[in-house]
């Protein structure tokens, strides 16, 4: 008698958020994402900021890609931020809707929207957001000038609202259980200067304009070398720093309720936001080592691969 076994469900793990993409493609190539599926977007943040414009298209043609892997590797890496790589995933027919699951922590307000994307004559580069546009009423017109234009369901909600029956791109960044908001608190930059701007120093600290930038600078001096430490100025830290306890009891209700509502997940994104800062370090081994362990209990999980980032994010934008 042959048993059918369960499909293994790959598991990626990377460092910034904006990598997701890449492996949402990676998938959709290699067969494992066969078709647009639901977004559960499990975050501390939205991760909805809206890119405007992208120097290399999104939607590249087959006869200019060598290697298509390596390109939506260099794609997400040099034209996604940490915080916009969700309306891209909708625009190349990967993400059919979006559910953001926001921590119960955040008291956000639920909320539900009906959002259009497209890019000019469909070339993937200039991204625009209609108002609302009917293909009924504009077929013509909305082929010829947005031709990708995609419509889909936002919506924001805690997990008790996890609809059922789906199988979907799991998204899951470990901030969802413990996070740190203000990490520019920590982002600091050291530049190289001359000994003629060293000596300058306060006749450039004294531009009126500095104190709106929201920056600081710290001229040093070591020997004969001269340098300028940039940093953002310090806010009030935000954090959500929960015990073990709480973080697990957090992991068991997600991964509880996904299987108590028929959740199927084709593949599954797994940042850990430990460049960034919004997952504190010191936590974020402990809380992967939770959750892939109640994963793997729950569902039949493979490691497949893992991404280190090469340097920092690009720019969060807006998270939230």
């Amino acid at each position: 008698m042959n048993i059918k076994r369960p499909q293994e469900i790959p598991v990626y793990r990377f460092d910034e958020h904006n990598e997701a993409y890449f492996f949402w493609q990676k998938a959709r190539i290699e067969g494992i994402l066969k078709c647009p599926l639901d977004l559960f977007h499990v975050d501390a943040h939205a991760d909805m900021a809206r890119p405007s414009e992208f120097r290399t298209p999104l939607h590249p043609s087959d006869s200019d890609v060598a290697d298509p892997i390596e390109y939506f590797r260099t794609f997400s890496r040099d034209e996604l931020s940490i915080g916009n790589f969700i309306y891209p995933g909708v625009l190349s027919g990967l993400v059919k809707n979006v559910h953001f699951i926001y921590p119960e922590w955040r008291q956000f307000k639920p909320k539900r929207a009906v959002i259009q994307i497209a890019s000019v004559f469909g070339e993937g580069k200039l991204i625009k957001y209609p108002a609302w546009l009917a293909r009924e009423t504009h077929q013509g017109s909305v082929d010829k000038a947005l031709p990708d234009l995609k419509t889909f369901s936002y919506l924001a909600h805690p997990v008790g609202r996890m609809p059922r029956k789906r199988k979907v791109i799991l998204d899951i960044d470990l901030d969802y259980f413990a996070c740190r908001d203000s990490v520019q608190n920590n982002w600091k930059y050291r530049l190289e200067i001359t000994r003629e701007q060293y000596l300058n120093k306060d006749a450039f600290l004294s531009d009126g304009t500095i104190p709106f930038s929201q920056l600081e600078f710290s001229f040093q001096q070591d020997d004969q070398r001269y340098s300028v430490v940039i940093s953002f100025r310090k806010t009030k830290d935000q954090v959500h720093l929960p015990d073990k306890n709480e973080i697990e009891r957090d992991v068991d209700t997600l991964v509880n309720t996904m299987v108590e509502r028929g959740i199927k997940p084709a593949l599954i994104t797994f940042c850990r936001s430990r460049i960034s800062g919004f997952c504190p370090a010191e936590y974020g081994g402990p809380i992967e080592a939770v959750l892939l362990k109640k994963l793997a209990d729950a569902y039949p999980i493979r490691l497949v691969e893992e991404s280190s980032s090469p340097s920092a994010p690009s720019p969060a934008g807006n998270r939230r």
